[in-house]
């Protein structure tokens, strides 16, 4: 049984078959074929307890006529021939999902749908969505508790984000859904308490500064 995060994730798969970065442990990928969501899978898995973990998964549920294992980091697992229909790469920073796409795309050998679920920064995602040729179809935010991850789902488009939008989510701006506004929340009283730190302890006028703006801009978010 999936956490709400993951089941959020695999509503966004489409298509027969899927390739999961970082799979630690394939729950995604063996939920996907037990539900018949995909009808095959590839996980990929940089390090070697939780790639080995995910073969014993595998083969404890009967699946490896189904779902491979490859060791290896991102999107080097991939070939082109595999002809992936859907992507995942769950539970890692934004930075680090950037990088991945950005130094392995060319693995996949064509343009899978992206379904990206990061914990923080999402940021340099959409910036290289952009530059990959991908467009934001759909984003949504979950919370459990104190914490927050958002997850990105991209197809094949022409995409122009102004900064606001590359920031905080073209479509999570129009839905603007509870869980979002939370985290916006959280994030605004995060950077007011900064604020009040660096004015009590600290000389930084340009940290200040950005730190300012940045509230600025969130304020002006939630006020939209």
């Amino acid at each position: 049984m999936l956490d709400e995060r993951l089941q959020r994730v695999s509503e966004f798969i489409t298509g027969r078959k899927m390739l999961d970065i970082g799979s630690d442990h394939a729950y995604l990928p063996i939920e996907a074929v037990s539900r018949g969501i995909v009808q095959y899978a590839i996980c990929g898995e940089v390090v070697k307890g939780p790639y080995e973990s995910t073969v014993r998964n595998i083969e404890r549920e009967n699946m490896t006529d189904r779902i491979e294992a490859r060791f290896g980091s991102g999107l080097e697992v991939a070939k082109p021939e595999d002809a992936v229909d859907t992507v995942t790469i769950c539970g890692m920073g934004g930075p680090l999902i950037a990088d991945i796409l950005q130094s392995g795309f060319d693995h996949l050998g064509g343009f899978s749908r992206l379904v990206l679920q990061a914990n923080t920064h999402t940021y340099p995602i959409r910036k290289v969505l952009v530059a990959l040729g991908y467009e934001i179809i759909e984003e949504t935010v979950i919370q459990d508790g104190h914490h927050f991850y958002e997850i990105i789902v991209a197809e094949a488009g022409d995409a122009d984000y102004d900064e606001a939008a590359l920031t905080f989510g073209p479509i999570l701006l129009e839905k603007r859904e509870p869980a979002f506004t939370r985290k916006l929340e959280r994030e605004l009283e995060h950077q007011q308490n900064i604020y009040q730190n660096l004015r009590n302890n600290s000389s930084n006028t340009q940290r200040l500064k950005e730190v300012s703006d940045t509230i600025h801009t969130l304020k002006e978010v939630l006020e939209q």
